[in-house]
């Protein structure tokens, strides 16, 4: 994965122990630096919550979509 450190912020992040020394042994089995898998796992979960919002929004976009059509029905 390229990684380049323009636009990036300094942030302090407060972990348990023994949360820090998983995440330390699962980046090492990947051969990744503690930042970096602490960085992938965020983006994962950023994009995990989004597409979990477009499905919610599709699903109520069907739902009122179908809403109206049943509604023009009974109009028409």
């Amino acid at each position: 994965m390229a990684f380049s450190d323009e636009g990036l912020q300094d942030v302090v992040l407060h972990l348990p122990a023994t949360l820090r020394d998983r995440a330390e042994e699962m980046a090492s089995r990947e051969c990744l630096s503690l930042n970096l898998f602490v960085l992938m796992a965020i983006a994962e979960k950023l994009q995990r919550m989004q597409l979990e919002h477009c499905l919610e929004v599709g699903e109520r976009e069907k739902l009122l979509a179908a809403t109206n059509r049943f509604s023009n029905l009974l109009i028409h």
